[in-house]
C-alpha cells in the first residue's frame, strides 16, 4: 500500500479542499487546509506542515500520529502575502517559510511536540529584475543543504545563502547570481552540482559547487512558451516538469551536465514531481490528476501506470 499527501490550491485559486489523503488510486481522506499549496514533514516527528498561500500568508501544523486523524498543531502568521514553500531544519525546532508575494522569508519556533510557535525571524528580500514578472523579489524555494539554507528568488535572479542561527534567526552568507532574466525556481545539488529550473527562461541552470555558473540547457525540445517547475533526480538521471509543453523530461547526468534523453507527456500544467523509488509522481495542477510513471531502470524512461483524480493538486508529499 502506498500513501500519498497531496497539497493543492483552494478558493480562488483551485478546486481542491485541502489536503487529499491517497492510498494507491483513491482519496480517503482530506484534511481541511487554505491553499496549502507546499507540505512537508518535520524530520523526527510524524508533523505534517503546510503553508496558507493566501494574501496574508500563513502556516499551519497537525499531528498525524493517531491513524486516520489529523490533529491540529497550531498555526502562524508568516509575515508576507502568498507563502508557497517552506522547510523544517534538521534540528527540528525551526519552521521556515518563504513568501512569493512578500518578497520575504520567516522563521517559526517549533514545540517540542511539533506545534508551531513564535515567529523568531522576518527577513524582507529588495532586489528585483527586468522581466515583467520580476518587478519585486519573489523567493520561491526554500532547501536544506549541509549546514545552510538556500533560498531561490525568482524575481531576483539569484540564490541567497542563510545561516540558520541556534536562536532562529537567519545570517546571509552569500548570493549566488543567475543569469538575468533567468528567474530561478526550485534548486536540487547532486553530485557536487546545483540544478536550477529557470522558471522565466525555460532552461536548467548548472552551478558548480562553488556557485559558479556553468551552462544553461532548454529544460524542454517543444517551440511551445515553458514554465518548468520542479525537478527530481535518482542520480543517473534527472527529471523537469514543464508547464506549457505539459511534459516531464528526461536528463543524463554525464560529467555533471544533463544531456537530454527524452521527455514524455504528462497532465495539463505540471507543477510538482517527485521520486519514490522506481516510481515517478506527477502532480497535474490545471488537469486535476496526480500520475504515477514506473521508470525503467536501463534508460531511465518513465511511463505511465496509473492516473488518480485530484482537485488543484500542486504537491507530492511521500
Amino acid at each position: 500500500m502506498t500513501r500519498l499527501l497531496i497539497g493543492g490550491y483552494s478558493g480562488d485559486k483551485g478546486d481542491g479542499k485541502g489536503i487529499a489523503v491517497l492510498e494507491d488510486d483513491e482519496i480517503i481522506a482530506n484534511i481541511e487546509a487554505e491553499s496549502p499549496s507546499w507540505i512537508d514533514w518535520h524530520p523526527d516527528m510524524p508533523v505534517l506542515y503546510a503553508v496558507a498561500e493566501t494574501d496574508d500568508g500563513g502556516v499551519r501544523a497537525w499531528s498525524l500520529a493517531e491513524p486516520g486523524r489529523a490533529r491540529p498543531l497550531g498555526s502562524g502568521a508568516t509575515g508576507g502575502a502568498e507563502p508557497c514553500h517552506l522547510t523544517v531544519d534538521p534540528s527540528g525546532r525551526y519552521l521556515v517559510t518563504v513568501n512569493y508575494t512578500g518578497g520575504s522569508i520567516s522563521v517559526h519556533h517549533i514545540g517540542p511536540d511539533g506545534a508551531i510557535g513564535a515567529r523568531s525571524d522576518f527577513v524582507q528580500h529588495e532586489a528585483h529584475g527586468d522581466h515583467p514578472r520580476q518587478d519585486a523579489a519573489h523567493p520561491h524555494m526554500v532547501r536544506v543543504q549541509g549546514d545552510e539554507l538556500l533560498v531561490t528568488d525568482l524575481g531576483a535572479d539569484a540564490i541567497y545563502r542563510y545561516r540558520l542561527g541556534d536562536d532562529g534567526t537567519l545570517t546571509r552568507i552569500g548570493v549566488v547570481a543567475a543569469p538575468p532574466g533567468s528567474g530561478p525556481r526550485h534548486v536540487l545539488r547532486i553530485g557536487g552540482r546545483y540544478y536550477v529550473t529557470a522558471e522565466l527562461s525555460g532552461q536548467v541552470l548548472v552551478f558548480d559547487d562553488a556557485g559558479q555558473f556553468m551552462a544553461a540547457v532548454p529544460a524542454s525540445a517543444s517551440k511551445d512558451e515553458n514554465l518548468p517547475s520542479e525537478l527530481a533526480s535518482d542520480g543517473r538521471y534527472l527529471y523537469v516538469a514543464n508547464r506549457g509543453p505539459n511534459t516531464v523530461t528526461v536528463f543524463a547526468l554525464e560529467n555533471g551536465l544533463p544531456r537530454y534523453v527524452t521527455e514524455v507527456a504528462a497532465g495539463e500544467w505540471p507543477r510538482h514531481i517527485a521520486l519514490d523509488g522506481d516510481l515517478l509522481y506527477v502532480a497535474n495542477e490545471r488537469g486535476h490528476s496526480v500520475m504515477a510513471m514506473h521508470i525503467d531502470p536501463e534508460t531511465g524512461i518513465p511511463a505511465l501506470v496509473r492516473t488518480t483524480d485530484v482537485p488543484s493538486p500542486t504537491c507530492v508529499l511521500l
